[in-house]
């Protein structure tokens, strides 16, 4: 006797129907995971860059500088106040207060999505972190959301030591 094997069309159907209930309710959960991420990275981005100007300010016993840069082929301190651009961290190690790469560049930051939007609480181009880590103009409070209208967001607050607080549990609007 000749078995066949393989699926009935019946149970063809039932197992589509299950992927796409499966699809339906997933999809919207994994978009949120992944802007969720997202937001994440760019807020683990910044503290670190943070951390490693303030590190390497002590380290070195000179001024350190983050500032917004918008071209990572050539880094250089813009003036602008869009952080979204992308940014770099750089130590002032001959104290002429100018970026003489690449001796002094630490780090570049590649522009951050479109979907993250990053404000300050007051409009600067930079943030310098002096010798005794130190920052220059303490209590900046910096605030990361996405496009998702009143989503949480993630802020951080510089204090004057150079320490960042976390609050994620910001509204965005």
């Amino acid at each position: 006797m000749n078995k066949k094997r393989g699926f009935t069309l019946i149970e063809l159907i039932v197992a589509l129907a299950i992927a796409a209930i499966l699809l339906t309710t997933g999809v919207p959960s994994m978009r949120n995971l992944i802007l969720n991420n997202r937001l994440s990275a760019a807020t683990n981005t910044l503290v670190s860059s943070i951390h490693m100007a303030r590190s390497e300010a002590i380290k070195q016993g000179r001024n350190a500088n983050i500032c917004v840069s918008d071209d990572p082929a050539n880094p250089a301190c813009t003036g602008q106040t869009n952080w979204q651009l992308g940014w770099i961290v750089w130590v002032d190690s001959d104290a002429d207060g100018v970026l003489d790469a690449p001796g002094e560049l630490i780090r570049v930051v590649e522009p951050l999505p479109d979907s993250i939007n990053v404000t300050l609480s007051a409009a600067q181009s930079s943030l310098q972190i002096d010798s005794q880590g130190a920052i220059s103009s303490p209590n900046i409070t910096l605030t990361l959301c996405d496009d998702r209208s009143g989503e949480i967001g993630r802020q951080l607050r510089i204090l004057a030591t150079g320490g960042v607080n976390l609050n994620s549990q910001v509204t965005c609007s």
